[in-house]
């Protein structure tokens, strides 16, 4: 069995190539690879990112909130007290007018005989 030089050039060139072709392969994968690794680590990066902004920025108004909502308890209770303390008084004004319309009555039924239509007096 013999040999032709140029069968076997063109076998060894064959394998060549396809250990060539194999290589490159091998090469453009890795790239893609690391190209995708980049991608998506930067990808993470930026999601932290994002999660902590939206993070502090949901503490910065929590914080806010807890502010708001104390001081609106503080007038609330400031309001309620004002509004207490202004009925207590409207009461007894009104308490006092009531004492002195009975006291007028008794007296000008006691000196005239009048006597007021309304039942309460």
């Amino acid at each position: 069995m013999k040999i032709d030089v140029n069968n076997a050039l063109t076998v060894f060139s064959l394998a060549f190539m396809l250990v060539g072709g194999i290589y490159r392969l091998a090469q453009i994968e890795a790239n893609i690879n690391a190209k995708i690794k980049a991608v998506e680590s930067n990808v993470l990066k930026a999601v932290d990112q994002l999660r902590d902004n939206v993070v502090d920025r949901l503490y910065t108004a929590e914080k806010k909130l807890d502010v708001h909502l104390t001081e609106y308890q503080g007038k609330k209770e400031h309001y309620d007290y004002r509004i207490h303390d202004f009925d207590k008084r409207l009461e007894h004004k009104f308490n006092r007018l009531r004492n002195l319309i009975k006291q007028l009555a008794g007296f000008l039924n006691k000196e005239s005989g009048f006597i007021l239509r309304d039942d309460e007096f």
